[in-house]
């Protein structure tokens, strides 16, 4: 499938030093070469903010010291018009020697060839590019070539895949042949030396060009008003924009950054170089958009009923949230008083990110239904009638109720239950949890299917293993395809005896992945031989 804006941003920092507080202009060459396309037929699809994007990206980046190819953006141009301003622009960079710093960003349609590559589509007099769509655009990876045989470091920024291009071949790929789609990620390794990559979303999605009367996309947007803020490093710079974008489009649209600098390189500042940083606002933390909170209770005071596998479940799961970006805390053997404070203190950092947040809570004990109302038991003693359980259990709906109030844009909660015991012989309480759930922006997924249990076993728990190692994808994966792997993984580990169920009135899709700028080792999938009493 191919978007209609991908802009990606290659960048490269070189080794220089930093004149950072002074107001003369950087003592090495800054170059830069600026691209927006718009004005494509209606038979590729036009562009609304793509020239805006490059105006405001050219505005922040003069202001960063950096020197314009052409001395303004290149604007709608053809393919002879985008190789010829690429040739300036190395050759310049060449020229400047290994202490230069290069700025390169295109705004307009991009696609990824299925046999391989990226290409920037210029804007050409045909109505449709169909069959020449590849000998007719411009190669990124030739572009990338040239960059990583010079001394000096790139950042690049490409800025497309705003929608699904106009090619009739691209409908008829769907049945095989080439197809279309957003750019992806590049393999890196011995090209891409010393250079710093930053996509405007995630490969092979779409990104938002923005309404007509926004101005920009969000991306640009971001870009343009951190271009403009005190220097900081690339890195850092850039995971604010990416940040800011989650935020603008509710996390539908997450930019990808790569980073290929070199040791010498990684400590290189962009931003204003005539803004001391005195004189910009008071630095704040800002709140992590993914906040989790994660629950193990081990039940040790009540005889018989200890679980010595749920802190290794918690931990697993809790490690896997950190490492798909999610601020996470981890709370053991809480009482209810313990776990009424947790829930209060995750309730302000969702309130504190807005609505652009999203909150997991994960509980890893026991759980009951009594009377078609779903309990989760605190630590401590095992209650042991039904009084107990009303004054002592945490009733699962408001506990969800609560996470509501905090006006994130979607609630996650994992219910690891449905391990039997005993409650005084009382009539009326059912194993298990009831299926009765009815919210809004929010995902409710049991370890059992309601009204079913399943036995510990002495073993750590198929449900959060497979829900770790799940959302620990490469490429993004949203929450409902994590749960139905789940299920699927866990009905495969336990021949069919423990079914997990998820339901969901999620309006926009949740995403999750690995970080990929701080690798994880993906958790394996173990086949553990399933018991049952």
């Amino acid at each position: 499938m191919i978007s209609r804006r991908h802009m990606l941003l290659l960048g490269g920092a070189a080794a220089m030093p930093w004149p950072g507080r002074t107001q003369e202009t950087p003592v090495t060459p800054r170059i830069a070469l600026i691209m927006g396309n718009a004005a494509y037929s209606s038979g590729i699809g036009t562009l609304a903010n793509p020239i805006n994007d490059a105006r405001v990206v050219a505005d922040g980046i003069r202001n960063c010291g950096f020197q314009l190819v052409s001395g303004d953006i290149v604007r709608d141009a053809d393919r002879s018009s985008m190789m010829s301003a690429i040739r300036d622009y190395v050759n310049l960079l060449q020229a400047a020697g290994p202490d230069a710093l290069g700025f390169f960003y295109y705004s307009g349609h991009g696609a990824a060839r299925e046999t391989g590559g990226n290409y920037l589509i210029p804007v050409e007099e045909a109505d449709v590019l169909d069959d020449a769509l590849w000998d007719d655009s411009v190669s990124l990876d030739w572009l990338m070539e040239k960059l990583d045989a010079l001394e000096a470091p790139s950042v690049v920024a490409i800025d497309a895949c705003r929608n699904v291009l106009k090619l009739p071949e691209a409908q008829r790929s769907l049945g095989g042949g080439e197809s279309f789609r957003g750019l992806r990620r590049t393999a890196g390794g011995a090209g891409e030396r010393n250079m710093f990559l930053s996509f405007a979303t995630w490969e092979g999605e779409t990104a938002s060009d923005g309404r007509a009367d926004d101005g920009n996309g969000p991306y640009a947007g971001a870009l343009g008003t951190r271009l403009n803020e005190p220097a900081t490093t690339v890195r850092d710079m850039f995971e604010q924009v990416r940040l800011d974008v989650l935020e603008k489009t509710l996390q539908r649209q997450e930019p990808m950054n790569l980073s290929r600098l070199q040791r010498r390189s990684s400590d290189i500042k962009i931003g204003s170089w005539t803004l001391q940083e005195e004189e910009g606002l008071p630095s704040q933390d800002r709140p992590v958009l993914r906040q989790a909170l994660v629950f193990s209770n081990e039940y040790r005071e009540s005889d018989g009923f200890r679980l010595p596998n749920t802190m290794a479940d918690g931990e697993k799961v809790a490690t896997s949230l950190l490492s798909s970006g999610y601020e996470t805390m981890h709370v053991r053997n809480s009482d209810r008083g313990a776990f009424q404070d947790a829930v209060s203190g995750f309730q302000n950092r969702l309130k504190a990110a807005g609505p652009a947040a999203v909150g997991l809570v994960y509980f890893a004990g026991y759980g009951t239904s009594l009377e078609g109302e779903n309990y989760l038991i605190p630590d401590g003693p095992i209650p042991y009638d039904k009084s107990d359980l009303r004054n002592e259990a945490i009733k699962l709906a408001d506990l969800v109720s609560q996470m509501e109030t905090a006006m994130a844009q979607a609630i996650i909660v994992l219910v690891d239950c449905g391990r039997p015991f005993k409650l005084g012989g009382q009539k009326g309480i059912e194993p298990g949890f009831s299926e009765s759930f009815g919210r809004d922006k929010v995902v409710i997924a049991y370890a059992d299917a309601p009204g079913q249990q399943h036995d510990d076993g002495g073993a750590e728990s198929v449900f959060a293993d497979a829900f770790a190692r799940n959302v620990l994808s490469e490429d993004r994966i949203d929450i409902e395809a994590v749960m139905r792997r789940v299920s699927e993984d866990v009905r495969d580990e336990t021949d069919g005896q423990q079914r997990p169920w998820f339901q969901t009135s999620l309006e926009l899709p949740i995403f999750f992945r690995a970080d990929i700028v701080a690798p994880v080792e993906p958790l394996r999938k173990t086949r553990k031989p399933y018991r049952k009493r």
